[in-house]
């Protein structure tokens, strides 16, 4: 089935939002978490993914923040967490994996390196919590 045809008779958020919710098709989920243009709705649709490749490109492809890091909160692979938290041009899309990593070195690595005084905040306070 089609987006387009998903929602045609709706709308409105909460008859979509609850359509989402009932969808048990992973390519139907991914294609409105890709296409939609309601970021809430997308947010929705990501939070029923688990597929790390897909998600890892949500969080380097949409354009809206809050979908970024909804992925990342189901993003489990350390490997593109870590290179999400180095690399990821928006700060606080890197602030959000930092909160996701536990290894020190890691930590150490971006507080020495990043760009972002914030960031490398954040970087530090994780080492202090989890020494």
């Amino acid at each position: 089935m089609k987006l387009s045809k998903l929602f045609a008779d709706s709308s409105d958020f909460d008859e979509k939002s609850k359509e989402i919710d009932s969808i048990l098709d992973l390519d139907m989920l991914k294609d409105i978490a890709r296409n939609e243009f309601d970021y809430r709705l997308r947010i929705k649709a990501v939070r029923y993914i688990s597929d790390d490749y897909f998600l890892k490109q949500i969080i380097y492809d949409d354009s809206n923040r809050n979908v970024k890091i909804a992925a990342l909160d189901n993003l489990t692979n350390p490997k593109y967490i870590e290179g999400i938290a180095k690399n990821h041009p928006n700060c606080h899309v890197r602030i959000a994996a930092i909160e996701k990593i536990d290894d020190k070195f890691v930590l150490n690595d971006i507080a020495e390196n990043d760009s972002n005084k914030s960031v490398k905040k954040i970087a530090l306070e994780k080492i202090k919590k989890i020494m």
